[in-house]
């Protein structure tokens, strides 16, 4: 049973890994999948390079046995959609002859409120389950089709040999955003506290994102 994470990770912090571990150990699943998103096709581009995002995801995911940094998208060409990668899973367990399980696909709920304007959003679920995670009193309104779209598909707990099933937790998350470390780099302040040692590191040595004013 695994677990996909998608994100831009720009640049990828603990928040993201500490979300990814709990979900995991909430649920019992064997691995989380950081999927990085290349070309997202609802989001404005990415502040730093493939690379170097793909780079510092590898470093965030080396210190978990169950965190594996997945670059799927990255190998694939033109816009990144969510129903494109989960269809290409699907057909590599079906070709490999593995398990009948079907992937979790955890998002933020700020994400899950946006759902709506993904490519093909409403057969998503025929290939996997959602986990949305809230966090109190920061919730992002949502559309009454898509409050619709839950209502028919909630459940207390994931049944793994079958799709199509949401499933909202409430985690203590870490209060901090790739937005956030953005800008105290961008102003030369530190955020070690926010970011696994190698992937600060990397950020130093590749002076990513420093603005002219954070070095005069």
């Amino acid at each position: 049973m695994i677990g996909i994470f998608g994100g831009t990770f720009d640049p990828v912090h603990n928040g993201h890994t500490h979300a990814a571990l709990s979900v995991a150990a909430e649920l019992g699943l064997h691995s989380i999948h950081m999927l990085l998103s290349a070309r997202p096709g609802h989001r404005a581009p990415s502040h730093t390079s493939n690379e170097h995002r793909w780079k510092m995801l590898q470093l965030a995911c080396a210190d978990h046995d169950n965190l594996m940094a997945d670059d799927r998208e990255l190998q694939r060409p033109g816009t990144s959609y969510t129903f494109d990668t989960l269809a290409a899973m699907a057909a590599e367990k079906s070709s490999a002859n593995e398990d009948k399980s079907h992937p979790v696909w955890i998002l933020g709920q700020d994400s899950y409120a946006t759902i709506t304007s993904w490519y093909r959003w409403h057969e998503i679920t025929n290939l996997c389950n959602l986990v949305v995670l809230d966090r109190p009193g920061q919730l992002t309104s949502e559309a009454h089709n898509l409050v619709d779209f839950f209502a028919q598909r909630q459940c207390k707990k994931i049944d793994h040999s079958k799709a199509g099933q949401m499933l909202r937790l409430a985690l203590p998350m870490q209060e901090v955003s790739a937005t956030f470390v953005r800008q105290q780099l961008s102003l030369g302040q530190s955020v070690s506290d926010h970011l696994a040692p190698q992937v600060s590191q990397y950020i130093k040595q590749h002076q990513l994102y420093i603005t002219t004013e954070s070095i005069v």
